[in-house]
């Protein structure tokens, strides 16, 4: 169909209101309709309930990732396998390629491509969530495979989840709420967990779903603790044998699915008609692991559709209530707002710096550091020679473990090693803020495997810190968005500031899923909204209102950000902070670091001279003394 011919069909109307003109990108927008239809039963039918600038968004979102897997699923005649696997990859990663110059264009010339830039553009959505979902048909092309529930839930958690809340935050925002999904666990105890359980519940339903296409490619998509707790065979399942053992799988799997749904109740505050699209959201899912369970032998040979009656129970009366609800409430929706990626107050960071309750003396017995293996000790600065803030990019720890000729993982396993002495080392010479560049936001690029194994490594590391914390009177703190990260991780973190909140000796800032521009455009949006909302007087803004708003409001200036292995650039980290701060880069890789190249650091510190954009002051010299009388 080409371009021109799209505002001519039923749903030139919906593009119209949807504030969408020109035939290209009306094109584009189509072409995801389409695919968000073909691929996505429940998604298009829900997507239906919503008014159209939030229909588009989701169309946008949804169907653009399935057309790149359509596209990458296209195998050309008289090829084998392993050739069209190749080629299934290439035609993949010049997809990527292109999508990320034409993001950095605004424009493009793909359909697709189009639309899907032009939602992010439109409702100011960060673009490093889409590289999990590439990564995940990166790995569609070479096959998947999970030996346990939890490997399969943290794959969730990293590709899957991400599309899912933010396409939930695009509905939360448009029913007035300046947040995202994952703003609700700062009210509601537990609520990252509950979006994580009704992911999970999703994707293990559409996995039973898409079985037989899955077997038609040689995969299982489901872990292999789940064929051993039913006693599966997976070569059986390969040869869709449907065994008793089978059909025990199956029901046994609705039924969990079915009660990951019963444990994720709606979020309490929302606009009608967005509650009662979720609602049908999870009626539909629920009717759906209802038709599984009554014929686990057709899974294996086809992908059953939704039974035409049980729809038209639920989606018609579903219709007219949306309907009569943006009838009563007029839907204003508020595009590009701040709160995509507007920072997330924990307890300890609402409101100004002069508001907060002072720090309270540590419960606990305080311990010393723990004395480095060889002896040293830290060097004698000067009071006014020491920093109080000394930021670290910990970078080489892939690397170093490369180097040894071990995986990536060793080495993120060793950098932990030497945080934790680095630590010891900064309370030993007196330092008062420490910040640590554990995960950017454009780490989310990185292959899949270390991927899984960072998200599992930083929670074991933070628990280490938190352990040593408490007895050390040490504060932690996290500067980061929360979109994207796992639950567990954002538990870790959240649980960690709460227990060492009223530590003191130290404050040492995790900076996880973290990048200086979105920390930086994040505050400024949220600002322009409380200025919009009356809050504020846009004559007062100052640097010292505007850093209210960063992620730990209460975070001094950088003196000395300090990057090791090898490289000379800051990589986004902490601009606002470390506008004036000494840099020092050194060749040594982190995992190789301990607390006395920290202190010969503060000592390289101690000897420069800070202007901050004046001159020196000399002296005047002394006056000559009056000649001695004759």
């Amino acid at each position: 169909m080409s371009p021109s011919a799209v505002p001519r069909t039923r749903w030139g109307s919906v593009y119209r209101r949807g504030g969408v003109h020109d035939p290209a990108l009306r094109h584009g927008y189509d072409m995801c309709r389409r695919a968000t239809r073909s691929t996505g039963e429940i998604e298009y039918a829900v997507s239906l309930l919503l008014p159209p600038p939030l229909r588009l968004a989701v169309w946008a979102l949804y169907g653009a990732v399935r057309a790149v897997d359509d596209l990458v699923d296209t195998v050309g005649t008289g090829t084998d396998e392993a050739a069209a696997g190749v080629g299934r990859a290439e035609r993949l990663e010049a997809w990527i390629a292109a999508f990320d110059a034409d993001l950095r264009e605004g424009t493009g010339s793909d359909p697709v491509r189009l639309a899907l830039i032009d939602t992010m553009l439109t409702w100011n959505l960060p673009p490093e969530f889409l590289h999990t979902l590439f990564e995940e048909l990166r790995q569609d092309i070479h096959g998947r495979r999970f030996d346990t529930w939890g490997e399969w839930r943290r794959y969730n958690g990293l590709v899957n989840t991400p599309l899912v809340l933010r396409t939930g935050s695009l509905l939360l925002r448009a029913a007035g709420l300046p947040a995202e999904p994952e703003a609700l666990a700062t009210a509601v105890p537990g609520a990252a967990t509950a979006w994580q359980t009704a992911v999970d519940a999703v994707y293990l339903t559409d996995a039973l779903v898409d079985l037989a296409d899955d077997l038609g490619r040689g995969h299982v998509p489901l872990p292999q603790e789940a064929l051993d707790e039913a006693g599966v065979q997976r070569a059986d399942l390969l040869k869709r044998r449907g065994t008793p053992a089978y059909e025990r799988m199956v029901r046994d799997l609705t039924d969990r699915a079915r009660s990951w749904f019963d444990r994720t109740p709606l979020p309490p505050v929302l606009h009608p008609a967005v509650g009662i699209a979720l609602g049908a959201y999870t009626d539909l899912y629920r009717l759906r692991l209802a038709t599984l369970a009554r014929d686990p032998a057709v899974l294996l040979h086809r992908r059953p559709a939704l039974p035409r009656a049980a729809r038209l129970r639920l989606l018609p009366p579903a219709r007219a209530r949306a309907a009569l609800a943006c009838s009563l409430y007029p839907f204003t929706v508020v595009t590009g707002s701040a709160s995509a990626s507007a920072p997330l107050p924990t307890s300890s960071s609402v409101g100004p710096p002069e508001e907060r309750r002072p720090f309270a003396a540590p419960r606990r017995p305080v311990t010393a550091p723990t004395p480095h293996p060889s002896g040293a000790r830290p060097p004698e600065v000067s009071t006014h020679a020491m920093p109080r803030h000394v930021a670290i990019v910990m970078d080489g720890n892939g690397r170093w473990a490369t180097a040894r000729g071990l995986p990536r993982t060793d080495g993120h396993r060793a950098g932990a090693d030497a945080l934790l002495d680095v630590v010891h080392g900064a309370l030993e010479i007196g330092l008062e803020y420490l910040s640590v560049y554990m995960f950017s936001t454009e780490n989310w690029k990185r292959p899949a495997a270390e991927l899984h194994s960072l998200m599992y490594e930083i929670p074991q590391l933070l628990r280490r810190l938190w352990d040593d914390s408490r007895p050390l009177n040490v504060r932690l703190r996290w500067a980061g968005q929360r979109s994207r990260l796992p639950a567990e991780v954002i538990d870790t973190l959240v649980e960690a500031e709460q227990a060492t909140r009223d530590c003191s000796a130290l404050t040492v800032t995790a900076c996880v899923n973290y990048g200086g521009r979105a920390e930086i455009t994040a505050a400024a949006a949220q600002l322009a909204h409380d200025a919009a909302a009356g809050r504020i007087d846009p004559a007062s803004v100052s640097e010292h209102a505007f850093a209210r708003y960063l992620h730990v409001p209460e975070l001094p200036d950088v003196d000395l950000l300090l990057r090791t292995g090898g490289d000379q650039r800051t990589s986004n980290f902490l601009p606002w902070q470390a506008t004036y701060a000494e840099l020092l880069f050194l060749d040594t890789c982190w995992p190789d670091m301990d607390r006395r190249d920290l202190w010969r650091a503060i000592e390289q510190y101690a000897h420069r001279t800070r202007r901050y954009g004046t001159v020196p002051r000399t002296p005047a010299p002394a006056p000559a003394p009056a000649p001695a009388p004759a």
